[in-house]
């Protein structure tokens, strides 16, 4: 009847309604996950200068320290160290922020000595009172290891009377802090939709060993050649950041230079940021097109395994244009334009403290004299037959012993890379052990973050630190110091492996 086949036309109707509507709900559902899903990048700079006046961390000898030390010498900074004098370069502080769905994630880098665990504190906090999500776990502080970057900003009580940093003075620590929680902030409130890339390539004759002078394991082309990126870009294409990870010492100034400065890391971001303009004129009343070369967005450096390796002599001539600083910037810009980005990358992480106990500073004329025998009234020679040690166990009031160890891996186009960071200075043995273990995982391409989120001296292998000097003297925990260091670093890359 007509009756009955109008019902089944509106029962299909119905029926037709009901499953676009489904349709539908799964197609916006789809569209907000993926939307809620968009990787995000966000980039900030801010001026952390401090005054002039305040002492230059790095050097404990030279110029940079008071003439009669320990005798103190006050000024409004200072008490072991001298103040400088001048400006060279502004302290910049650059963060880099990313974010995965729900997940943050915060790269900030300082031109300083070291990444003080309580400055990171304090600055995290400070972002957080501007209304920041950033936690002590998505944050990490990567220092460049300029040797003419601010001091008295650490309440490590060691690396003050060395003296290398000078006895904390609270208003500077609190300045720079506020100029990193501001950087922090600033990069979040800036997060955009992006694509990013991680890979690698490598960097020969602008970086020497130090230690081949006197370690027969190394030669002078004992060095880390890897030079990571984290390549950011809109998605048109558009540079956001980069972000370069090397290891190179920051020493092209000596402690004679009492500006501050930020060294050849420094000298490198600045032409990285520089960008040339091509004008091309056609007469026919069209001006052809203005061009920019060498546009990589914001430049943030994150040192390596730089622990013995220092910048050649090549390298840091005519300073402060420093002859290195264009090859490393043109390697730069190579590499990352190798980098293949996606909008669709991932990120994990993982982030512990660990706790490393009192230091196991065992001062013996072997490691630091390379005194075996001889010596006045032979004490050389008996040291080295009856084992003389003075074995320092200094708490947290003399230096940090509870850093913070982060691994990150992205995922991005079917490829792992791991972020891992190490809280002071590797040498390269070392920075090849902890990249061996994280191959071994199953990583593609790993990038060494020395330098970051603490400080808390040199990292020597067992070998290097019978070997003695400067790197195993500060070698602070002993002959297995490195060895909690790598265990750190394949703990947390476990953690987050593919």
């Amino acid at each position: 009847t007509y009756a009955s086949r109008a019902n089944v036309l509106i029962n299909i109707v119905k029926m037709g309604s009901v499953v676009l509507g489904f349709v539908l709900l799964l197609s916006f559902g789809c569209l907000g996950a993926s939307a809620a899903e968009a990787f995000m990048a966000g980039v900030s700079k801010i001026n952390g200068s401090l005054p002039i006046g305040v002492p230059l961390a790095g050097y404990n000898h030279g110029d940079r320290r008071v003439p009669d030390w320990p005798l103190v010498v006050e000024t409004p900074y200072t008490s072991w160290m001298t103040p400088s004098v001048g400006r060279m370069d502004d302290t910049i502080i650059r963060c880099l922020a990313i974010k995965d769905g729900s997940s943050m994630h915060f790269f900030v880098t300082a031109d300083a000595i070291g990444a003080d665990g309580t400055l990171r504190k304090l600055s995290v906090l400070q972002a957080q009172a501007l209304g920041s999500s950033a936690t002590l776990e998505s944050v990490t502080l990567h220092a460049s290891h300029s040797h003419s970057g601010p001091g008295a900003v650490s309440p490590s009580f060691l690396w003050a009377v060395a003296p290398a940093t000078d006895l904390l003075v609270p208003s500077l620590q609190l300045s720079l802090a506020q100029s990193i929680g501001k950087a922090i902030y600033e990069a979040e409130q800036n997060l955009q939709p992006a694509s990013i890339g991680v890979t690698s390539g490598l960097l020969y004759n602008v970086t020497q060993n130090r230690r081949a002078k006197i370690s027969p394991y190394v030669n002078i082309n004992s060095i880390d050649p890897n030079l990571g990126i984290i390549r950011v870009d809109d998605t048109n294409g558009k540079p956001i950041a980069t972000l370069w990870n090397f290891a190179i010492h920051g020493v092209c100034w000596g402690p004679s230079n009492m500006l501050l400065s930020s060294d050849i890391m420094g000298g490198v971001n600045n032409l990285l940021e520089k960008v040339k303009f091509c004008f091309c004129f056609v007469f026919v009343d069209v001006v052809c097109s203005i061009q920019k070369s060498g546009d990589v967005g914001l430049p943030l450096f994150v040192n390596g395994d730089a622990g013995d390796i220092d910048p050649t002599g090549e390298t840091c001539s005519n300073k402060p244009n420093y002859a290195g600083a264009p090859v490393i910037a043109d390697a730069i810009k190579k590499t990352r334009a190798s980098a293949k980005t996606s909008t669709s990358a991932t990120f994990t992480r993982a982030s512990e403290i660990v706790n490393f106990g009192p230091t196991q500073l065992n001062i013996t004329l072997a490691r630091w004299e390379n005194c075996t025998s001889g010596g006045p009234l032979d004490i050389c020679t008996l040291c080295e037959a009856i084992h003389c040690d003075l074995n320092l166990h200094l708490d947290s009031a003399w230096i940090e012993n509870d850093p913070r160890f982060t691994a990150i891996r992205f995922n991005i186009n079917g490829k792992t890379s791991l972020f891992v960071t190490m809280p002071g200075e590797p040498l390269v043995e070392l920075g090849n052990d902890v990249r061996s273990d994280a191959k071994a995982l199953g990583f593609d391409t790993v990038l060494l973050a020395g330098y970051s989120n603490n400080h808390m001296g040199y990292f020597a292998t067992a070998d290097e630190y019978d070997i003695g000097g400067y790197e195993s003297q500060l070698t602070f925990w002993g002959i297995g110091t490195a060895d909690l260091v790598r265990n750190s670093c394949k703990a947390m890359a476990s953690k987050v492996k593919p």
